[in-house]
Order: structure tokens, then C-alpha cells, then sequence
């Protein structure tokens, strides 16, 4: 692409790749409004890439352009898209994993020489595990690492059938029966509807195309949430989990730390201004793709990684090297409903439905929302949490960790923050390791 910058006679040549498109953005000067930034900004931004882009050459990893599908493929992984539909009717994007690279048909063999009844002319079915993702987040998060250390092919290497959610809202479930995306109707969810619709949706759709009667569920941050409320209030969507695994578990949440939660504290107009009326972090792609690109480049790696330090924590075991590819699928989507009913989760301290005010009475027969009761979940947990986590706080998971009635294990990892439980360099070694151990005891 070409960048024009004043009259004629100052000309230069950026070349950040096709995917930018930078050449339909920059025609003519007015055009900059297309990015919802004011002018002056813009053009600072683009002097800033001009004189990093001749300076010095960019490192970009080679996924960042990448979506799931050709992230599972450029590393040699099988891959499939599954479209589910909700009882209230949104539309959902499923991944696949089927099997690791090198086992097409069966499961791996130190799992197949446990199974009882397995013959070398019957292979089982793989064990399927449904993978969660986090708030603004996508099914990516499980794959954007190296093979060795993305959770969604190191499950698939040793013999699982994987699957991957798309909570409804983000990027890759987007779609309605009846309400446009940027409608008032489709906007109004929060986890609640992700928990008691999504995951009944997904998890009963898996089973049915696997033919299993259980499956693993292994969540992140807001995926641990909704696996929460949908098992302690589906009591037969828990008997379908074989194991619930919790990376930074969440329900109550008011001992959260990140400075960037300062914003609850907010009045809601104001909120809904900074945020948006209906959508939160509804990207534009071209500039999620420059910003990813910029992040290629060694001088911007440390600073690019605030974006992912300043909500969840401060550490020096984030994969550095790999920013540009989070960036390049972070943040992403969900409505302002749902960051409404987290801000109540974190101004009350209490685990509760939504609340809507004095139209309580309409939704629910009673003046306050109700609570979710935690104690009725029965499936089996496993639960990871870090002492230096700003979102998911120690503080607040000892409170929840008591009321599971059926907690099988538990570690606290006092350097871990947020996201090294997605892209940490020791979350293999500290969690993904023991998830393998805890499955196959589980078998």
C-alpha cells in the first residue's frame, strides 16, 4: 500500500502488506474520518508507523493475518466450522480440531491402551473437549501460540476431539433469527444468556455430532463464568460434564485490581459514551490490522503489551514475541449489557442475575435479583488461579472455591496474572500439563 502525506512533494512508500488496505484509506486527507479518529490524531499515527516502517525492518509473526481456521491449517492441524443455533436464536460459530496432526483416526496410543475394550480394529471415539473463551475474546485465544504451547493443538496432539466456543456477540457469532447485530434487541445479553443459552446450545450439539454422553470443559476468565451459572443452574446440562477446568476463575468480582476497571465507577451515561450505546470494542478490521502490524515491530513489542499488562497484571513471563498475533484477535466484541452487569458484579460483590431496577418485579416476581446458587453444581472442578491477577483476584476466588461442592483439585500460582494463563511461557509446565494428567485420570 502507498502513503500520501501533504502535497506532492512529500511522498513515501510504507509497505505494511495487502490486508492493510491502507491505499483506500488515505485517497484524500478527509477520508481519515472513516476511522472515527480525529484528524490530527490520525495523522500522528501514521508519521509514528512511517518512521518506525523506515527504520527498521518489521518481524511479524506470520499468523497475524490469520483467522482461527488459517491458523489451525498453516500448522498442519485439521479444521471445521459448525454453525449452532440458540433456543432464543442467535446463530454460533464452532471450531474443530478433530485430531492432531499425526493422529487422524484414532485416539494417541498411551490414552487408546487405557480405554477398555479398544482393539487395534476398533478405535474409540475421542474424548471431546469444549473450549471457552474470555471477555472480548474469541475461540483464537487457544491457538494463537506455537503447537507445544496453545492448549487447543496440545489437546488435539494427545487424542482429543476438540471443539471451540464463540460466545454470542464477538466476532464470529454475529448473527440473529430476527435482530440486525447493531440492533437495541440483539445487544441485550449478558453472561447470563451466554450461560443459560450458548453453552446448553453448544454443549448439547457436540454431544449429538460425537455421539458421547459427556464432555471436558475447560474455560478462561468469563468462560468459567458462565460455566458456573449454566451448571449450578442446569442440572442436566451438569451431568453432561466430564470435568470442569478453570483457568482464572470468576464470579464475584469486587477485590478487582486492573486501573482500567476504574471506569465502573463511572455514572452509566457516561459509561454508555466511552463505551458505546450497544456494542463494546466493535473494531474496525483495517485498524486492528495496523495496529497488529505496528506491534511487529521489536521497538513497539513493550509497548504494545500495556494493552494486555493494564487490565490484568504486570509479569515478565508473557510470550513478547507473539504480541502483534494477540492484538491482531484482541479485543474483541460483546454488548454493553454485558459490561453493565459485570460493573454491578464488581460494585456489590455479589454473584446475582441482572439487575434491571425497579422493572425487577417484571422479570424476575421479586424486588432484587435473585443469586446464583454455585452449591448446586455437582460436575467435578479443577480450578487454576494467580496471585498477581488484577481481574480474576485471589481474594475473590477463595470466596467462590467454597461454595463448589465438588472441587477435585486446585493450585494457586502466586506469580501467574490474567493472561498468562492464555500466553504465559510457564503455562504449560503450571497448568496445561496437569489438565493432560487430570483428564486422562478422569477418563
Amino acid at each position: 500500500g502507498q502513503i500520501r502525506l501533504g502535497s506532492d512533494s512529500l511522498f513515501v512508500e510504507v509497505k505494511l502488506g495487502g490486508l492493510l488496505a491502507l491505499s483506500q484509506l488515505v485517497c484524500g486527507k478527509k477520508q481519515y474520518l472513516q476511522l472515527r479518529f480525529k484528524r490530527t490524531m490520525m495523522w500522528l499515527f501514521i508519521a509514528i508507523t512511517y518512521l518506525i516502517c523506515t527504520t527498521e525492518s518489521s518481524s511479524a509473526s506470520p499468523e497475524v493475518s490469520m483467522d482461527v481456521g488459517e491458523i489451525v491449517r498453516y500448522h498442519g492441524y485439521p479444521y471445521e466450522e459448525h454453525e449452532v443455533v440458540t433456543e432464543d436464536g442467535y446463530y454460533l460459530t464452532l471450531q474443530r480440531i478433530p485430531h492432531g496432526r499425526d493422529n487422524s483416526g484414532s485416539m494417541s496410543a498411551s490414552h487408546e491402551a487405557e480405554t477398555p475394550g479398544s482393539s487395534m480394529f476398533c478405535h474409540p471415539p475421542k474424548p471431546a473437549v469444549l473450549l471457552q473463551h474470555g471477555l472480548v475474546l474469541e475461540g483464537s485465544n487457544w491457538v494463537t501460540n506455537l503447537p507445544n504451547r496453545s492448549l487447543g493443538f496440545i489437546l488435539a496432539d494427545a487424542g482429543y476431539d476438540v471443539w471451540i466456543g464463540n460466545s454470542r456477540g464477538n466476532s464470529w457469532s454475529r448473527k440473529h433469527k430476527e435482530f440486525e447485530f447493531h440492533s437495541e434487541k440483539y445487544s441485550s445479553y449478558s453472561f447470563h444468556e451466554m450461560a443459560m443459552y450458548d453453552l446448553p446450545a453448544t454443549i448439547n450439539y457436540i454431544l449429538q455430532k460425537t455421539g458421547q454422553e459427556q464432555l471436558y470443559y475447560v474455560a478462561y476468565s468469563q468462560g468459567t463464568t458462565t460455566g458456573f451459572i449454566a451448571f449450578s443452574s442446569i442440572p442436566e446440562l451438569d451431568r453432561k460434564i466430564k470435568m470442569f477446568f478453570a483457568l482464572a476463575p470468576i464470579t464475584t468480582s469486587s477485590n478487582m485490581k486492573s486501573p482500567l476497571v476504574r471506569v465502573f465507577d463511572l455514572p452509566e451515561g457516561l459509561i454508555k459514551l466511552i463505551l458505546g450505546r450497544r456494542v463494546v470494542f466493535d473494531k474496525d478490521e483495517i485498524l486492528k490490522q495496523v495496529t497488529s502490524r505496528l506491534c511487529s515491530y521489536t521497538l513497539f513489542k513493550s509497548l504494545c503489551s500495556l494493552v494486555l499488562y493494564l487490565p490484568g497484571g504486570f509479569t515478565n513471563s508473557l510470550n513478547v514475541s507473539r504480541i502483534d498475533v494477540y492484538l491482531s484477535h484482541y479485543p474483541d466484541s460483546t454488548s454493553l449489557k454485558n459490561m453493565l452487569h459485570w460493573r454491578q458484579l464488581y460494585q456489590t460483590g455479589e454473584f446475582k442475575y441482572y439487575d434491571y431496577g425497579s422493572d425487577n418485579m417484571l422479570h424476575y416476581n421479586q424486588s432484587t435479583p435473585p443469586f446464583y446458587e454455585l452449591e448446586n453444581m455437582k460436575a467435578p472442578l479443577a480450578a487454576w488461579f494467580g496471585g498477581r491477577d488484577w481481574i480474576s483476584a485471589p481474594e475473590d476466588v477463595n470466596i467462590t472455591l467454597p461454595r463448589i461442592t465438588n472441587v477435585a483439585y486446585k493450585k494457586y500460582i502466586p506469580e501467574f496474572v490474567h493472561f498468562d494463563f492464555l500466553w504465559g511461557m510457564q503455562v504449560y509446565e503450571q497448568i496445561y500439563k496437569e489438565i493432560l494428567e487430570l483428564m486422562k485420570k478422569n477418563a
